[in-house]
């Protein structure tokens, strides 16, 4: 897939982004752990910070779009695609101090993760509550 070198110098600009810090996290099984529940223990590690475009979402949308019914606010998040899996593995998702949705505990389409154009993905969180 081609770039447009506009687009990307658009994602590196300072004025147009917004830094997002993305956690991942190490699974262990502690004293307490039990094969049938499955309660491993997750500790986050160090956080890595991207830069994407990101915009709100009003609650009107939410309801009348196709991103779900929870109406408590959802932020759209434009940038390369090579954090599309970054994305997917996150265990906590913060972005101007707010805590997001992370994808592996998305069930009712919490977290949309869709490709765009020129190398770009389209991520849809919303806000934990």
């Amino acid at each position: 897939m081609k770039k447009i070198r506009f687009i990307n110098q658009i994602l590196e600009d300072r004025d147009f982004t917004t830094k997002i810090t993305i956690y991942f996290s190490t699974k262990t099984a502690g004293e307490d752990f039990d094969t049938y529940e499955n309660n491993y223990t997750y500790t986050n590690l160090n956080p890595l910070t991207i830069k994407g475009i990101v915009t709100d979402i009003s609650p009107e949308a939410l309801v009348w779009k196709s991103y779900g019914l929870k109406e408590i606010g959802a932020k759209e998040v434009v940038c390369k695609s090579k954090y599309a899996e970054w994305f997917r593995i996150a265990n906590k998702i913060v972005i101007d101090g707010d805590e997001f949705e992370v994808y592996k505990e998305g069930v009712g389409n919490r977290v949309i993760i869709q490709k765009r154009l020129y190398n770009l993905i389209r991520v849809v969180l919303q806000k934990r509550t």
